[in-house]
């Protein structure tokens, strides 16, 4: 009887183990970048879909300001309709169990369809950048930002 019972223990383990949550995996760099590169289609082309990337309570740092989600949308929005080439390089990826740091450098030419206050149509920037992503509910999001521009 005590072999049945430790037979039915190793088994409800290991099937318990099969079903762990993703919450239980290690964050993978692939999934970062998937997160990354996804999140920064939504703020070029889908505004809409931006906050499927990020946790509820997050924040970014951007032109010297913190914005939460709501405002740093509203923040984008008042660009209008834009077209944008973005470059990223010297990116590091630092891994975690359930979250992952990156830093990188981030180059952006913007070309506007309605002119800025100041009369510009194509701007250009470059930002030192870094980000901290968490999961969240078993999917990858970002929790900070901060974009610092540098020329």
């Amino acid at each position: 009887m005590k072999k049945i019972y430790a037979t039915l223990l190793c088994a409800s383990a290991l099937i318990s183990c099969d079903f762990a949550s993703s919450d239980d995996q290690t964050v993978t760099e692939e999934e970062v970048m998937n997160v990354f590169n996804d999140m920064f289609y939504a703020l070029d082309n889908d505004l809409d879909s931006y906050a499927n990337y990020v946790t509820d309570d997050y924040l970014i740092y951007e032109i010297g300001r913190t914005f939460d989600l709501e405002e740093f949308l509203e923040f984008v929005k008042g660009f209008g309709k834009f077209e944008s080439n973005r470059t990223f390089k010297n990116l590091r990826i630092d891994l975690d169990k359930n979250s992952a740091h990156v830093s990188l450098e981030h180059t952006g030419e913007f070309t506007l369809e309605s002119p800025t206050p100041e009369g510009d149509t194509y701007l250009y920037y470059e930002w030192l950048e870094s980000a901290y992503l968490v999961r969240q509910n078993g999917t990858l999001k970002f929790k900070f930002y901060f974009s610092q521009q540098v020329n």
